[in-house]
């Protein structure tokens, strides 16, 4: 009955915002023997498991960034929590706040957690788009890595940044992008898109008042990384033969979804940036 289960939300993965970041938590545990991370990969060698490829992604980000240590860090968009564990851990802040809107990845967040028994990492469930929960100046860097093409008011997700940030403070924003002329949006009852273009991006920081000093494309890193899957794949088990089978075929098709798009209509850019210090 528990593997039947699994496979319905394998097979149902793309119906629902929840029940793909549910199937994607399964298909990982399953491949990485435990939580992983729930972004893209970065290339950093051939030998790279894949949550090795995802550490290298989060490492490269922070590497772009000021130092974090004894900083407050804001996570937006933390998923299951164990990119906040891995910086913490490796990066030493005073304190790392992680929200996300899925109430499940939540819940993985703080078991994890309580496990882990520790005590400067904390999450809830909250929305990027009006973040009641943070008051106004108050982040010394703001973290969203992969999470902002699901808001659908992306330019209130930015001047919400704005605002709870300390004046002189950093963000770093990664987010696949729409090689699109101004982007596109899916919006429905189930998923929720909104890819916004390079050109979109630059008029929203504008908007919000938010200066950047670096940007890049690592595209290049990323498809680079989604090509060392055929490594990934866990060997199958005669006993658990089927269910090795159907966690196999979900975690190809979403290899394979995401080196198309990357490849023919999308792109993965990071933006670096500030606060002024003048800022009241």
């Amino acid at each position: 009955m528990i593997f039947l289960k699994k496979i319905y939300k394998l097979i149902g993965t793309g119906f629902t915002y929840e029940q793909y970041y549910e199937s994607m938590n399964l298909a990982l545990k399953k491949l990485n023997n435990g939580h992983a991370m729930l972004h893209y990969p970065y290339y950093g060698s051939e030998s790279d498991s894949f949550f090795q490829a995802q550490k290298n992604l989060t490492d490269y980000c922070i590497s772009l960034l000021d130092n974090l240590e004894n900083k407050k860090i804001l996570e937006i968009g933390c998923g299951n929590g164990i990119q906040a564990f891995h910086i913490n851990a490796n990066y030493k802040p005073s304190k790392i706040t992680g929200i996300d809107l899925n109430t499940a990845n939540i819940e993985i967040a703080n078991n994890e957690k309580k496990n882990s028994n520790i005590k400067n990492v904390h999450f809830y469930v909250g929305d990027a788009q009006n973040l009641i929960n943070i008051p106004s100046n108050s982040i010394d860097t703001v973290l969203n890595i992969e999470s902002a093409f699901h808001y659908p008011d992306k330019q209130a997700f930015l001047h919400e940044v704005y605002r709870i940030l300390k004046p002189g403070g950093e963000f770093l924003i990664a987010d696949i992008l729409s090689k699109r002329k101004r982007g596109f949006k899916l919006w429905s009852k189930s998923m929720i898109y909104n890819f916004w273009d390079k050109t979109c991006y630059d008029e929203g920081f504008q908007k919000s008042y938010l200066e950047i000093r670096y940007e890049e494309d690592i595209t290049c890193q990323v498809k680079k990384g989604w090509n060392l899957y055929h490594k990934w794949m866990p060997k199958i088990e005669k006993k658990d033969f089927f269910q090795n089978v159907a966690f196999r075929l979900f975690y190809y098709i979403n290899v394979k979804l995401n080196l198309y798009f990357l490849n023919n209509k999308q792109q993965y850019q990071i933006f670096v940036g500030y606060k002024s210090a003048a800022a009241a």
